[in-house]
């Protein structure tokens, strides 16, 4: 993490061409070069594909569901979800940067990003499908940039917030080290902070795709014009199965959705859990690694060792080169006069405030004309099912979370099993309660809340799971000497030490929960419908009908619970998190 030699020590070794172009190649070099061309090949494929013409709705070839037409699906799905992780991370770093540095943008980005990842995904789609349109004209690029979006949604804001809270978290440890070694802003982000955070986030990261495919469901059917475009892909294959209830295409796509995951576990996310212990602050030696054949299979190419020295010494240079040229060239910072400081803050709060007053008016006058008091019992009782979701799914998976994360074996045996029903829209779910309650003649009313718990328990599972792995081994053998066990353990000990990732992991199942609520409170099999009063129902129903201002009204009697929960809940806890509870 903290490392000395000078840039022009590793200038030098960058070039002493016969150290590092060493063009060797083994059996490891010849199977990993396999693998690489063939991930090149299909995402040419997928990406020549998603710059079609786009001419009509008729343009578009209906989705098939051939089970043969499913490999194809499932790479056309695995693009956008790639972009959408690539544009999630790169969004998380910068945003979450900005909030822990800047109390003035943390200030008005937190309570907004706390907002958004509550927000229902069918309000995102009715606005950018028409925007990225117009930025892509004749181009299937544009709906594809919608549902990218769409993804982008789903995980971007889960990923901002957990990068925001491990930068505020960060031991004073490393903290004072950073200051002894006379780091930058710049050095500290990349050598201290973002090393840091890289082993939660990437959690997180796995979580957000598994949120991401439960976004893909909606954002893969795209309404426009009044009717209904498919994009090829899995979640598309996984609504017109729902439409002709065909419960064998919807075996076929769960088996596709199960095959994708593994294979995002075993190329992608295992590789790089094993390649973030190294990145994992202790003292003391964790007794249990990770294991990565695909990662094994990487280290042993002698190629790919000689390109790591390579990106090594570029690394280097990227951390340290603007340091460097501040010292050649003696550039000084510059200090802006604090009143132009205050100024400029005092007109961006103003511009936010104009746009907030602008923006409320035109929503207003959209809003159906009538009397809204039919909201508040709608709102008081799709708030009862989502807070009883929510503690629920946090008593029965805080304690389930803690255990697998503190056993690395039993995380490596359970995580692709967990990743894989974490993957499954909850949706899929949806014709087997819709089924028995048709059967049955029973009531929606008590099923609503465990469909609720699908989109809530494996946020709060991951981040736990997460906090757990993450936990230096210090403190856990600290723990042991101290005889620390039963209650003492659980209340003094471990929930006090993972209690900013429990946290971040309520409120980002509070996202989910608003919007299975939507789905939850109203379910469609062919063609039976069976719902309950709720605001979930409510949306829903209005925005099947295309009744768009009575939409509108209710997506934001659904954003004032959001906003009214952020002010009063999730900021306090925040802060107490930081505060009270900081390693």
């Amino acid at each position: 993490m903290y490392e000395s030699n000078s840039l022009s020590t590793q200038t030098i070794r960058l070039a002493d061409k016969s150290h590092y172009l060493n063009l060797r190649l083994n059996k490891y070099d010849v199977i990993t070069l396999i693998f690489i061309g063939l991930f090149s090949g299909f995402c040419y494929i997928g990406w020549h594909d998603m710059h079609a013409q786009f001419h009509n709705i008729k343009s578009i070839t209906a989705i098939s569901l051939n089970p043969e037409q499913l490999p194809y699906y499932s790479l056309r799905t695995t693009m956008r979800l790639l972009i959408g992780m690539l544009f999630s991370f790169i969004f998380a770093l910068i945003i979450g940067y900005a909030c822990a540095k800047n109390k003035h943008i943390a200030r008005i980005l937190l309570p907004l990003i706390n907002f958004l990842e509550s927000a229902p995904l069918i309000g995102f789609l009715t606005f950018t499908t028409a925007l990225f349109l117009f930025l892509f004209p004749k181009s299937m690029m544009g709906l594809e940039a919608a549902a990218i979006f769409a993804v982008f949604t789903s995980q971007a804001w889960n990923m901002a917030l957990i990068f925001y809270q491990a930068l505020r978290i960060i031991p004073d440890e490393l903290i004072a080290a950073s200051q002894a070694f006379h780091l930058n802003a710049w050095q500290h982000f990349w050598r201290i902070e973002l090393p840091y955070a890289i082993p939660g986030l990437l959690w997180n990261v796995m979580v957000s795709q598994s949120a991401a495919w439960f976004a893909l469901v909606a954002t893969e059917a795209i309404p426009l014009s009044g009717h209904t475009v498919m994009l090829p892909g899995v979640g598309s294959y996984i609504q017109t199965a729902l439409t002709h209830a065909n419960i064998k295409a919807i075996f076929y796509a769960v088996l596709a959705i199960a095959i994708n995951v593994i294979i995002f576990d075993q190329l992608l996310f295992r590789p790089l859990v094993k390649w973030s212990e190294k990145l994992k602050y202790e003292n003391v030696q964790s007794l249990v690694h990770h294991r990565s054949w695909f990662y094994s299979l990487i280290q042993k190419g002698l190629f790919i060792h000689t390109l790591n020295k390579l990106f090594s010494t570029m690394r280097h240079l990227f951390i340290n080169f603007p340091t460097y040229t501040a010292r050649t060239f003696d550039l000084k910072p510059v200090y802006l006069p604090k009143i132009l400081i205050r100024s400029i803050t005092a007109l961006c709060y103003g511009l936010i405030a104009i746009s907030c007053i602008y923006a409320g008016t035109k929503l207003w006058n959209f809003y159906p004309d009538g009397s809204i008091l039919y909201l508040i019992p709608l709102m008081l009782k799709t708030t009862l099912r989502v807070a009883i979701a929510m503690l629920l799914s946090v008593m029965i998976f805080t304690p389930i979370g803690i255990y697998i994360g503190l056993n690395p074996r039993l995380t490596q045996r359970l995580q692709p099993m967990i990743q894989i029903m974490a993957a499954l829209p909850a949706n899929i779910f949806f014709p087997i309660v819709t089924i028995i309650l048709i059967a049955t003649h029973q009531s929606l009313n008590l099923w609503t809340i465990p469909l609720i718990m699908l989109g809530t328990q494996w946020y709060v599972l991951f981040n736990v799971i997460a906090g757990a792995s993450a936990l230096p081994q210090d403190m856990l053998e600290m723990a042991k000497s101290f005889h620390s066990r039963g209650w003492h353990w659980w209340f003094k000990f471990i929930i006090p030490a993972l209690f900013p990732y429990i946290i971040t992991g309520i409120i980002s199942a509070a996202g989910g929960a608003w919007n299975a609520a939507i789905a939850g409170e109203f379910l469609q099999w062919h063609n039976q419908t069976i719902s309950v009063n709720g605001l979930g129902a409510l949306i829903a129903q209005t925005a099947n009908n295309h009744q768009l201002p009575q939409a509108a009204l209710a997506v934001t009697a659904l954003c004032l619970l959001v906003s009214l929960c952020v002010i009063f809940i999730w900021q306090p806890l925040y802060h107490l998190a930081e505060t009270r509870y900081k390693i």
